[in-house]
């Protein structure tokens, strides 16, 4: 069989199968237009219906294998609509006007898009399908002839009852209507359809229902009453009616068959405003959970009604915890320490903006900040509330870096005036005593000069401790960190070396305890500046005592040195005990120094990123313990090259 018999036995098979089926119009021209589009190897086809402004609608359109770039066909429409006769033109469109032959007038168009090179036009096939077209339409409008016939007919009946149906249809606020399943034509409607629609009930009854649908509800709603049709229970079902003013209402509806005579009984009711409503708060949901923010919604009793992923990912409690559970159980307001609830008292101010550092799943504290309004429903009524929660931890970080930069600013500056007046008054004090003894040595005997020398070098000893104490702070606080290796018993030996030719010094005992068994890496100038000055200390204090002793125990690890420097001197107060790290400070006048020693210390130490502690007893003595971390821990590998690379060169 060729292709083109294979066709024409397609064409005779649809025909046939219309006068054994009920087949309605458009399945008839979907299926011409397959046919169609196979013989002529198309890539494209569509079917339009056409009115008489010359506007297509309802339109259908087909792809072979592949979608293709489909030019614009409606000149050729135009063309074919106005001639009433088969167009085409050089890009390979065809336009097939199907005409109804009851009204002379063009029923719908199928049109086609061909190769430009290869495949022909067969106009032969092409006229065959244009009759083929036009008799099963005519066949269509026969049918419904008589359709139209049997439900006038079955009219007659309903007119019979009317008495009975009219108080139903006339006085209900909900949409009425019977509608006729042969032809699916309104045969009954309540006053309800003029006011919701604005069409009369004349116009509404002149057509079709489906002539009032929403274009894309046609195929389900005929589909249901079909089914209820066939005795099949439904449960409700919406669609759209378009109305007067060009606008698509909502309708939920409720239908029924009457097996007496065989119509469909319908109820609708307007959920238009509901629909809206919930398109309304989806696309508000929608917005909610794509903001970056924290979103809560609180009804006015304190529970949570609609919770966003954020919260959830912000705070870990699961959604289902969170729902319908009382905002202030969920949310402790942390401060200083104390869990207190956050009240409604705090959201209830519209438009309010709170700060609070609460809780979350695994108390972790979260810095937040809370704005909140009001939520109202279609009458203005408060409802709840809209809580926006914002993670401030990183501002706050922030803020808390800032002020702790300004109290050390603040504590500069302090020190900075107290600095310059004290060595200000410190550096004149040796001088001016100097001075003082020059003058009387000019009028005194050699004994006497040599006395006045003594004190001379005393104040000049003073002052030159003082200047390297000046030097000492100046360094700490300019120089970069200069990790070396140490050892740290060899760095004690010869600090405690400095004082053993020192009369006063001489008798005290000293016991060193070193246990080294891991690398010491540190800045060696400053942990020189703590060890010589609280070793300094320890002999000034010590010296006095009946026994002088100086206990120092040093232990290396891995991660830390620890330092314990203790003696037997005699001690310090307790309400001093707090204060002798800070500039200036003397703990007691028996020994004049400068006040910076121990400040010098607790800035170096910080410094090396370590801790000091002092315990001290009066007249039983101190003990100074250091802690500063060891390099070696922390980057060996890099210390191993710098190391390498110095024993290399």
């Amino acid at each position: 069989m060729t292709k083109k018999d294979e066709y024409y036995n397609q064409l005779l098979r649809l025909n046939l199968r219309y006068n054994d089926h009920d087949l309605d119009v458009k399945e008839i021209m979907e299926m011409l237009l397959t046919i169609y589009m196979n013989y002529q190897q198309a890539y494209y086809g569509m079917i339009c219906k056409v009115d008489h402004q010359l506007e297509f609608f309802n339109c259908i359109s087909r792809f072979s294998k592949q979608n293709v770039a489909v030019p614009s066909f409606e000149n050729l429409q135009i063309e074919s609509v106005k001639s009433k006769n088969i167009a085409q033109n050089k890009m390979g469109q065809v336009c097939v006007p199907i005409i109804d032959s009851q009204k002379d007038e063009v029923f719908c168009l199928i049109c086609i898009l061909i190769p430009k090179n290869g495949v022909d036009l067969d106009t032969n096939a092409t006229q065959q399908l244009k009759i083929v077209a036009e008799t099963l339409i005519h066949k269509s409008d026969q049918k419904k002839r008589n359709a139209f016939r049997d439900s006038t007919m079955r009219k007659g009946i309903i007119e019979e009852n009317e008495v009975t149906f009219k108080p139903f249809f006339s006085d209900a606020f909900s949409l009425c209507a019977v509608v006729d399943p042969g032809t699916w034509e309104f045969l009954f409607l309540n006053n309800s359809w003029e006011r919701t629609l604005g069409f009369s009930i004349e116009e509404l009854k002149s057509y079709s229902f489906v002539n009032w649908l929403h274009v894309d509800d046609i195929n389900e709603s005929l589909r249901i009453y079909q089914e209820v049709y066939e005795g099949k229970l439904v449960k409700s079902f919406i669609n759209r009616y378009r109305t007067k003013w060009g606008e698509f209402k909502y309708f939920e509806w409720d239908i029924s068959r009457n097996t007496d005579n065989g119509f469909i009984y319908c109820m609708g009711r307007d959920i238009t405003l509901q629909h809206e409503n919930h398109e309304k708060l989806f696309f508000q949901s929608n917005i909610l959970r794509g903001v970056q923010d924290s979103v809560l919604v609180i009804n006015l009793e304190g529970r949570v009604t609609y919770a966003n992923q954020t919260v959830i990912d912000l705070t870990g409690f699961p959604k289902k915890y969170l729902l319908n559970r009382s905002f202030d159980l969920i949310f402790k307001e942390y401060n200083n320490g104390i869990h207190q609830p956050i009240t409604l008292n705090k959201i209830n101010n519209n438009d309010s903006l709170i700060e609070v550092q609460v809780l979350d799943k695994d108390e972790q504290k979260i810095w937040m900040e809370v704005k909140t309004t009001f939520l109202s429903d279609v009458y203005g009524d408060p409802i709840g509330h809209l809580c926006i929660l914002k993670n401030i931890a990183h501002r706050k970080d922030y803020e808390e870096t800032l002020m702790k930069r300004n109290e050390a600013l603040s504590k500069a500056n302090k020190e900075l005036d107290n600095f310059v007046y004290r060595v200000s008054h410190d550096l004149r004090a040796p001088i001016t005593s100097a001075l003082g003894l020059i003058e009387l040595s000019l009028d005194s005997d050699y004994t006497q000069v040599k006395e006045y020398l003594k004190l001379q070098q005393r104040s000049l000893k003073k002052l030159d401790d003082f200047i390297h104490d000046i030097l000492n702070y100046s360094r700490n606080n300019r120089m970069e960190l200069k990790p070396s290796e140490i050892d740290i018993h060899e760095l004690l030996q010869t600090t405690l070396d400095q004082y053993k030719f020192i009369n006063e010094y001489q008798k005290v005992l000293i016991e060193i305890d070193v246990e080294a068994n891991n690398p010491l890496y540190c800045d060696e100038s400053r942990l020189l500046v703590i060890i010589n000055n609280i070793i300094s200390n320890a002999f000034k204090f010590t010296s006095r005592s009946y026994k002088p002793c100086i206990n120092i125990k040093a232990v290396v690890e891995p991660s830390d040195l620890i330092l314990k420097i203790s003696d037997n001197g005699i001690g310090i107060r307790k309400e001093h005990v707090e204060k002798i790290f800070d500039m200036f400070y003397r703990a007691t006048d028996i020994n004049y120094g400068s006040g910076l020693g121990l400040y010098i210390v607790q800035e170096a130490v910080k410094r090396l990123g370590g801790e000091i502690e002092v315990e001290s007893e009066i007249d039983e003595g101190t003990t100074f313990t250091i802690t500063v971390p060891n390099l070696w821990s922390i980057f060996p590998n890099g210390l191993k090259k710098t190391k390498e690379i110095k024993l290399n060169s």
